[in-house]
């Protein structure tokens, strides 16, 4: 069975999630009965498990399809479930397990296991909002300081817009409009995460999305990336139709070379690239709609690739860029099933 990069992921927080649980329940259970012993470690270990389970069940069931609500809103209900769901995990333990019965002591260990749930879930799932707000890795890499000083690295981009975007804004009113590219970002998100694509920012009606280099070469994951995205869409065409009256079509321009990756701003910081790599990106991807091609890739990406025989490859020849000096080989890419729109 074949799982995506986006479900692996999501699967190694879960058993991060779990094994920590499992450790905090046997250490409290310890503290709590006074004494370390083979009972109260297994004990705390299972009910740190039932926990987890509970929690990480809720999550995928229903909380992470309520992720569109406000953010105070979404942040309260998972407080709520993650305590809730712990709370009544413990309280089953201590009619199970508890076997003085004391309900002076049965409601003294509710009271203030529930206070510490009641923090760590709110820690939990702020944490697990903010990851969603910035990016799994921009965190991390906040978190650990990855990019406090600034770095060079090799990386490949992606830009990736909507055509004739403007006409549809004037078509349909620029509230709408904000609807309608919320709901295409939404809906590519996956396409992009399942290729280990970093979201880097949103541009208007534009997404620019980066590779580690030496994470993406050996499978080709930025191309795969980009049709990926043409199918998700292609999936829910009518339903856009039926709703706005048009659907998105993108156009996107691949590249890579070296940035400087470092934290910017005070206030309001972020994870910058800067270097002429996005530059050309960009402007690879503004030659898509002169030379009718949904996807343009540079021959320095190409080179480094190994592209599947189920993709067309077909040169452009040397193109001199917008705001560049040096003309530079273009590769138009498509599957071998579909044609290029004329």
């Amino acid at each position: 069975m074949n799982i995506s990069s986006k479900n692996r992921k999501e699967i190694r927080i879960v058993i991060i999630f779990t094994l920590i649980s499992i450790v905090l329940g046997s250490a409290l259970s310890s503290l709590n009965s006074g004494h370390v012993s083979l009972k109260s470690i297994v004990t705390g270990g299972l009910v740190g498990f039932c926990i987890s389970s509970l929690c990480a069940f809720g999550h995928y069931a229903f909380l992470y399809r309520l992720r569109y609500l406000p953010f105070t809103t979404h942040l309260l209900l998972s407080t709520a479930y993650y305590t809730f769901a712990a709370s009544a995990v413990m309280a089953v333990n201590f009619l199970l397990f508890d076997r003085s019965h004391d309900i002076t002591k049965w409601i003294h260990s509710l009271f203030s296991a529930t206070l510490l749930t009641l923090g760590l879930s709110f820690t939990g799932a702020f944490v697990l909002m903010l990851r969603r707000m910035l990016g799994p890795n921009v965190l991390l890499d906040f978190f650990t300081g990855r990019y406090h000083t600034p770095v060079e690295e090799e990386r490949i981009f992606m830009f990736a817009d909507i055509v004739s975007s403007t006409t549809i804004a004037e078509k349909i009113g620029h509230l709408k409009f904000h609807v309608f590219l919320n709901d295409y970002f939404y809906d590519i998100t996956d396409a992009i995460l399942s290729a280990e694509g970093e979201i880097y920012k949103y541009v208007g009606d534009e997404i620019i999305v980066s590779w580690r280099v030496s994470d993406s070469i050996s499978n080709t994951r930025c191309i795969q990336s980009f049709f990926e995205i043409k199918k998700s869409i292609e999936k829910k065409k009518q339903t856009y139709l039926n709703k706005f009256g048009f659907f998105p079509y993108c156009r996107a321009g691949l590249h890579c070379g070296p940035v400087i990756v470092g934290e910017m701003g005070d206030f309001k910081q972020e994870i910058a690239f800067l270097g002429d790599t996005v530059n050309t990106a960009a402007r690879i991807q503004e030659a898509c709609k002169e030379y009718g091609a949904d996807l343009l890739v540079s021959s320095e990406l190409l080179n480094k690739l190994q592209v599947p025989r189920d993709y067309k490859v077909t040169s452009l020849g040397e193109i001199r860029l917008k705001g560049k000096d040096k003309p530079m080989e273009l590769f138009g890419i498509k599957e071998s099933q579909t044609e290029f729109p004329q």
